[in-house]
């Protein structure tokens, strides 16, 4: 194993190992215990557990589909979407997630939560489908019909959530089909629609390889109930790190989110590629140094504030659903990998799934 520094043998030497992180730009402190890792194939994965620190319940925006408890619009502008919640409960609408129909599919550019009976909520969306603008099939035009995908891969979420650019959302669907068809041998653009992104992930090839990899994963989730979040490494190296408020939402987006990572760890997938299975202490200096990165807050909706904090190798973002209180909803956390950061050595002992950063202290 390769030296991690200070931080890293203390960590090693702890029969669990615990990251506080500040839930809102740093107010209170929340303890998460990390497992064990869990592998199959590229992709490992660590259980992010703790306490709850919201009780408000929220059904997700797949929930709320199925129950027929929220209309999508379309809108005249291709950027957003418009909503109503016509339950008597808040609906949870997640940055990625993937609503299909209307004149193109979209994914929803920020998190964001209805309130009960909240009506026209417009939703900054993005185009994963470039050049439709009209009915596909017997699809409704006006409306959308379900949301059981997301966005499935770290490049797309950034797109969409960081640099907000249409273009790079087109040209990183492109290049995901383009190589998931030569992963799986097999063409994964639909003719109905070969620039859907949706359509894609619904193709029986790609459906098959993702139930391989949840098979294998999914046991590792099973009767625990503290589970808040998890992060994964693909090839050795941490993608990304996402957490909720309380345990029961996480659950319910628990699938969904694993799905995600199996898509974005077999797009990269090389049998013959060795590298070294990550470890705790690396997924804890990761977290932790995220934290410490430079923050910005701005407020998305009436009730909801998003804090960003950026680093020279990590992008966090943090969703505070404002009148449930002060704990965070949502936080993402995406590794980038910034080449200049490379450039100098490092005796911090931050380690990411095997690549160590070697930089002087001044």
């Amino acid at each position: 194993m390769k030296m991690l520094g200070k931080l890293g043998i203390v960590f090693i030497m702890a029969m669990l190992i615990v990251v506080s992180t500040d839930v809102q730009a740093g107010q209170n402190t929340q303890e998460l215990s990390i497992s064990s890792p869990y592998s199959y194939k590229n992709l490992t994965i660590f259980l992010i557990q703790g306490k709850d620190q919201l009780s408000r319940n929220y059904l997700t925006l797949e929930e709320a589909m199925k129950q027929k408890k929220i209309i999508l619009h379309e809108t005249s502008n291709v950027g957003e979407l418009s909503a109503d919640n016509i339950s008597k409960e808040y609906v949870f609408i997640m940055a990625g997630d993937i609503v299909k129909g209307g004149r193109q599919d979209r994914t929803i550019g920020e998190d964001i939560v209805l309130a009960p009976g909240a009506k026209r909520v417009a939703l900054k969306s993005f185009c994963v489908e470039e050049g439709r603008w009209g009915g596909r099939g017997a699809e409704s035009t006006a409306d959308f019909s379900s949301s059981a995908k997301m966005l499935n891969n770290k490049e797309l979420k950034i797109a969409t959530r960081t640099e907000k650019d249409q273009s790079k959302v087109w040209k990183e669907v492109a290049d995901y089909q383009e190589k998931v068809s030569r992963k799986a041998d097999a063409e994964v653009r639909s003719g109905a629609s070969p620039t859907s992104l949706q359509l894609s992930l619904e193709n029986e090839k790609v459906k098959g390889i993702i139930a391989e990899y949840v098979h294998a994963l999914q046991p590792a989730f099973e009767g625990k109930k503290d589970v808040i979040g998890f992060a994964f490494f693909v090839n050795g190296k941490i993608s990304t790190v996402e957490t909720f408020g309380n345990a029961a939402l996480f659950q319910k987006l628990q699938k969904k989110l694993l799905e995600a990572a199996v898509s974005e760890a077999f797009e990269q997938y090389d049998k013959g590629l060795k590298f070294e299975t990550p470890t705790k202490a690396a997924l804890a200096a990761f977290m932790e140094m995220a934290e410490k990165g430079t923050e910005t807050a701005r407020q998305t909706s009436a009730n909801m504030m998003e804090y960003t904090k950026k680093t020279t190798n990590s992008i966090l973002l943090r969703s505070i659903n404002t009148d449930a209180g002060k704990a965070a909803l949502h936080t993402s956390i995406y590794y980038v990998e910034d080449v200049s950061a490379f450039k100098e050595k490092d005796d911090s002992g931050y380690q990411y799934g095997g690549m160590q950063r070697n930089r002087t202290r001044r």
